[in-house]
């Protein structure tokens, strides 16, 4: 990156604030290979939290067991995970905090063009990213157990193996978060054989949710939250909340910047960007009371399938602090 971007980035956002005195140390930010990760890589360019003598310092995340390696450890303050992680965590005594929530393109992909509809999906084997118990198994079980629909889970270590397998033909459907959902159809379009069915981007999830759940149209299953000491601190949980805002902000506005920044920073995630640019990298985040309602809402309905699965309790009144 020039000095000349980085100067950009921190007129844009505005993070420099007034002058501050020596850096106490760090706020210790993670993510994994998803667009809602690129804000966290702006904010360690960035300099000192506004309000806050530390600094954002960037960690990725590969699996969901390194990040809860991570969490055991202290060696980290805040990650992007679901909210059914975040509040697992605060139900074992870790302490937790919700400062912002995402309403995420999720795909189902196939090679299949007849599958439009979730009712589609009765009877298929679909490819998971990640284990049993995860979120992508999660949400397809919660909406599919509400339509009353079958399918078979076929689980892969992470979303790229999910992509390769699907691209290898050992399977004919998979849900997809972005930027893998775009990559899956980018590296078949370039891959594709003549007479060969290519997978496309069938089902945006967030659309099957609003029709299974009309009075719950938002689906609220990411979250960007505080674990561990500063957790508690409402200083450090404000200045990341609006940090994290200005910086997704500033990744919709400068999307090819934010995929530079992921090439250096994490480059499994910048080397998913599509012609440049990253797919997602326009992050809906869902705030105010509407949002801590979607996010609830969805916790309740992990509860009512497996308690265990949100750690045995819906989360207490202070869990989600999303803004006004």
């Amino acid at each position: 990156m020039t000095r000349r971007c980085f100067l950009t980035i921190l007129a844009s956002l505005a993070l420099a604030g007034p002058a501050m005195a020596a850096d106490a140390g760090s706020l210790r930010v993670s993510g994994p290979a998803v667009a809602e990760t690129l804000p966290l890589l702006v904010m360690d360019r960035a300099g000192a939290l506004p309000g806050i003598s530390r600094h954002a310092a960037f960690i990725p995340w590969n699996s969901p067991d390194q990040l809860r390696a991570m969490i055991a450890t202290a060696g980290v303050d805040a990650a992007i995970m679901t909210t059914a992680s975040a509040c697992t965590l605060a139900n074992k005594g870790v302490p937790a905090a919700v400062v912002a929530l995402f309403s995420s393109p999720v795909w189902l992909v196939s090679t299949d063009a007849s599958l439009s509809r979730l009712s589609d999906l009765d009877g298929r084997e679909v490819l998971l990213p990640f284990g049993p118990g995860e979120m992508p198994d999660l949400l397809l079980r919660a909406l599919a157990g509400q339509a009353g629909l079958r399918f078979t889970p076929r689980h892969a270590g992470n979303a790229l193996e999910a992509v390769n397998l699907l691209l290898l033909g050992q399977g004919n459907c998979a849900l997809l978060s972005e930027p893998a959902a775009t990559l899956a159809v980018s590296r078949a379009s370039a891959q594709a054989r003549p007479g060969t069915p290519a997978p496309a981007k069938r089902l945006d999830i967030r659309d099957a949710w609003r029709e299974v759940f009309p009075e719950h149209p938002e689906l609220a299953q990411g979250a960007l939250a505080m674990v561990g000491p500063l957790a508690r601190d409402a200083a450090s949980r404000g200045a990341l909340r609006a940090a994290y805002a200005r910086a997704a902000g500033w990744v919709a506005t400068h999307p090819r910047e934010a995929v530079g920044l992921a090439g250096e920073g994490f480059p499994a995630l910048g080397s998913q960007a599509v012609d440049g640019v990253l797919p997602g990298a326009d992050i809906r985040l869902v705030s105010g009371p509407a949002g801590s309602q979607a996010a609830r809402f969805f916790l309740g309905l992990l509860h009512d399938m497996s308690p265990a699965s949100i750690g045995g309790r819906l989360p207490g009144p202070d869990f989600f602090e999303v803004g006004a």
